[in-house]
């Protein structure tokens, strides 16, 4: 993939959306998009299958009267950029009227962000993946004798264009990889687990080795784990459970869910969401952030926001559409068919993880786990995949058919430290949250 490769885009995107005015779209525009990847999974401690791909496509969506048509073609031909074209526009004259939609994002220039290609990501082999992997079912299994590992590796690389017929014009090139594993380790009945990750766009930012090993020493640490009574504690939030309750947060603040009545922060914005302990920053701009860009579906230019302050939303996700439609401005946070966050930066405490627990005489630890709530109820009930008792400041015991259960916006409300010791990964902070009073259940 080259520059050369994003003119060809910028080619393909300029002859499908010029074949859909053609055929009487009012407004079109069309993404281009090449990727290839490559993977290897393994699981019960051998490589299970080792995976390369290779796809492009070309996605035109024209607009009739407000009315919209979507056609994606399969490959990257002129031929079937024009073919997206003819039909994304024949699927718009068919479609409903919508008196909401006003136009199409206007020209801009935008912001050159860094770091989101890396030759070396885009050179790596499906051997150099295995070799990942299989080092970690390795270290996995130095660590706990027996243990069982599944996991992933990969890594993909991405050129995208997206132009429409006001002259909109955007290219980028983009890579990854990633190396995920579980681990499970058995004595008699008596099972641990743990699972853990890492993930970057740069070489130089991904750390493949000694994850297995990590695994391992946690999953151990959940050995003997039990039950404890119903009650209502106060919960502390690691760093990899933390951000479900931040990605819940963004995902109620989308536009596009709040227009269509489905978000319990419908009618809050400008109005106290949470404690003083919470801010929210959505930072697209991030250099190598893992979701970082220079813009959204729409071709809408990216930009640093802050969505919660102090406790206080500021303001809803938008795309070009809901924007228009709310007379609000648009904060580029379409993602071409719905809204989502960028990089979501949580601001900082005062107070390290440790002196968090410490002042927690009874209570719960989440370490693996998803308080993500319903977007439409609010509601959070969340399995703690691994946890531990905290009692009298010490974490004591883990955990086993244990949840955690309440209303978003009380969790919010009752958030009442964040740390200031944090898990760094490319475009996030994970730090450590506490929220007092949340109903803990036990399965037994």
């Amino acid at each position: 993939m080259s520059e050369q490769g994003l003119e060809h885009l910028l080619a393909l995107s300029q002859t499908a959306c010029r074949e859909a005015t053609r055929a009487g779209a009012d407004f079109a525009d069309a993404m281009a998009v090449r990727e290839r990847g490559l993977s290897v999974e393994v699981e019960k401690n051998a490589v299970k299958s080792s995976d390369a791909r290779a796809w492009g496509s070309v996605a035109v969506r024209a607009f009739v009267a407000g009315g919209t048509g979507w056609w994606t073609s399969s490959g990257t031909s002129p031929k079937s950029a024009r073919e997206a074209g003819r039909q994304a526009a024949e699927l718009a004259k068919a479609s409903e009227p919508d008196p909401d939609f006003v136009g199409l994002v206007a020209p801009s220039s935008y912001p050159e962000v860094a770091g989101l290609y890396d030759e070396k990501i885009a050179a790596l082999s499906a051997s150099e993946l295995a070799g990942w992997v299989t080092g970690n079912i390795d270290s996995a299994r130095e660590v706990a004798d027996g243990a069982v590992v599944a996991g992933e590796a990969a890594a993909t690389t991405q050129e995208w264009a997206l132009v429409n017929n006001l002259g909109v014009s955007a290219a980028q090139r983009s890579t990854s990889a990633s190396v995920s594993v579980h681990v499970v380790v058995r004595r008699g009945d008596d099972v641990g687990s743990f699972y853990d990750w890492d993930r970057a766009r740069l070489r130089e930012d991904l750390e493949p080795e000694g994850i297995g090993a990590r695994a391992a020493q946690e999953a151990l640490k959940y050995l003997q784990s039990r039950t404890m009574e119903t009650a209502s504690l106060p919960v502390v939030f690691g760093p990899l459970a933390s951000s479900a309750l931040f990605a819940g947060v963004c995902a109620a603040a989308s536009a596009e869910e709040v227009q269509r009545g489905r978000s319990f922060l419908g009618g809050k914005n400008g109005e106290s969401i949470g404690s003083p302990h919470l801010t929210l920053v959505d930072d697209p701009l991030i250099p190598g952030g893992l979701a970082s860009g220079i813009c959204d579906g729409d071709g809408f230019p990216h930009g640093r926001i802050t969505l919660v302050e102090r406790g206080v939303l500021q303001t809803y996700l938008h795309s070009n559409y809901t924007a228009k439609k709310a007379g609000e401005e648009n904060t580029g946070h379409s993602t071409r068919g719905g809204i989502a966050p960028t990089n979501i930066i949580p601001a900082v405490g005062e107070r390290t993880a440790a002196e968090i627990v410490s002042e927690v005489a009874d209570g719960v630890y989440v370490a693996l786990g998803r308080p993500y709530p319903d977007s439409t109820s609010g509601q959070v009930s969340a399995l703690v995949d691994a946890g531990f008792r905290i009692e009298k400041g010490r974490l004591t015991y883990p955990l086993k058919d244990t949840m955690v259960a309440g209303h978003m916006l009380e969790l919010l409300q009752n958030l009442d430290a964040v740390s200031c010791d944090y898990r760094s990964e490319p475009g996030m902070v994970l730090p450590t949250v506490r929220v007092q009073g949340m109903r803990v259940a036990s399965g037994d």
